[in-house]
């Protein structure tokens, strides 16, 4: 099962015909779509077959509040029981639903993982990205996993393997949805934290899975050398990943 949330202005951008490509991909797949954007837009999507349902801010704002209504939503869905795994991805992220139906029933997942963190192919990665973004966020993750082996050793006594926290896409068990919506950030925050929370929970993570996925040449080409896009990335580092670290330290907020 997948779950995603969306916003887009109008049918014209670019990310818009993303997701529907990223729907007509999901064959085999179910995929849920909390969607915040204007009646011509949402009833597009309506039109795509995937599993629409209209934002309704009931989890707070923000990419974080829709992030945990589609979590909520999917895991409620019938058929769906403490085993099923349900993967979050940026809607416009077409490629990772070859990834996700090339590894999520394979023997790299294992009976006792609760949590995937995928991780990039870093050839894959860095032809397929604008390059800013391809140094930004390789270094963030650099700067995350230093920032997790200092508290694994000194608080936990488990062992985690790197994480590409800025990659985006991840899965988790049904049975600790709770991690997702019981979390309160309204950013990107809100995909990361709950990770952090769970690794510190004891709940087993599964890093070890990479996968071969591009990025469309499109969105690369809108981005790269594009200072909008660039400032984005520097702001992830400056804001995201002390949130991050902040989360080895607090205070867990749910059960």
């Amino acid at each position: 099962m997948l779950f995603t949330c969306t916003f887009y202005s109008d049918i014209s951008d670019l990310r818009f015909h993303q997701c529907i490509n990223t729907v007509r991909q999901c064959q085999h797949l179910p995929i849920v779509i909390v969607d915040g954007s204007p009646f011509e837009v949402h009833k597009e999507l309506i039109n795509t077959g995937a599993i629409v349902f209209r934002e309704t801010g009931r989890f707070g704002s923000g990419k974080g509040g829709a992030l945990r209504e589609a979590a909520y939503i999917a895991a409620s869905l019938p058929g769906v029981n403490s085993s099923t795994w349900l993967c979050w991805q940026e809607a416009e992220k077409t490629d990772m639903i070859r990834c996700w139906q090339d590894f999520l029933f394979s023997e790299a997942v294992k009976d006792m993982d609760d949590i995937i963190t995928p991780n990039r192919d870093d050839g894959s990665f860095k032809k397929s990205y604008p390059i800013e973004q391809y140094h930004s966020e390789s270094y963030g993750n650099y700067y995350l996993n230093s920032v997790m082996r200092s508290a694994l050793k000194e608080k936990l006594d488990c062992n985690v393997g790197n994480i590409d926290w800025h990659f985006g896409p991840f899965a988790f068990r049904q049975r600790v949805t709770n991690l997702w919506t019981s979390y309160k950030g309204n950013s990107y925050d809100a995909q990361l934290v709950p990770i952090v929370h769970g690794i510190r929970k004891g709940y087993r993570v599964n890093t070890d899975i990479t996968v071969p996925f591009l990025l469309d040449e499109k969105m690369k080409e809108q981005e790269e050398g594009n200072i909008e896009f660039i400032e984005k990335r520097l702001n992830q580092l400056n804001v995201l990943d002390p949130r991050v670290k902040m989360a080895w330290n607090e205070e867990f907020y749910c059960d």
